[in-house]
């Protein structure tokens, strides 16, 4: 008789585990609304899409992971058709896939930068932008590396080339 006492004073009344089980569905149910929220700032971004002509390549198609990945956005970068592109816009970082966006998106880097762009707009580890090569620089130092460097001469040719042609028009010769 004393053991069936101890045994049912472990037994949990029927409000106490209802009143638990929504308060968990409620939790996870906010967990699952904030996970989403994370992924608010990750967009892909992509050049032009081409039809299959076999359905067994229209069926593999892959589909945004979330409703923040929008096919809208063109490249541009290039006229030439090119292959998807996601794009962390928190990170400034380009993805062939949306697998590793997603991935990249779970990372503790990524969801660091995300919370620093949340308290004060910009991450403050990269306060430096190379507006030429569109390079964040995370101190001065790094960035006189850059501007010093063979990219950013690269970059800058390309820039005056293009600035020299359309003020000069065809008479600029190479």
């Amino acid at each position: 008789m004393e053991e069936e006492m101890v045994r049912m004073s472990n037994i949990m009344p029927v409000e106490l585990a209802i009143k638990r089980e929504l308060e968990y569905r409620k939790k996870m149910e906010a967990l699952k609304y904030q996970h989403q929220n994370d992924f608010k700032p990750l967009i892909s971004a992509q050049g032009p899409v081409f039809e299959s002509q076999t359905p067994v390549d229209r069926k593999r198609k892959l589909q945004p992971f979330n409703e923040q990945c929008s096919r809208t956005l063109q490249s541009s970068r290039s006229s030439r058709p090119s292959s998807s592109r996601f794009v962390c816009v928190v990170c400034r970082i380009a993805f062939a896939t949306a697998y590793h966006l997603k991935v990249h998106g779970e990372t503790s880097a990524h969801k660091n930068k995300l919370c620093d762009s949340r308290r004060g707009g910009k991450a403050m580890s990269n306060p430096f932008l190379c507006e030429v090569c569109d390079i964040m620089c995370s101190s001065g130092r790094v960035m006189e590396f850059h501007v010093a460097g063979i990219k950013h001469a690269t970059c800058l040719r390309e820039f005056e080339d293009a600035k020299r042609e359309r003020i000069y028009g065809n008479y600029v010769s190479n």
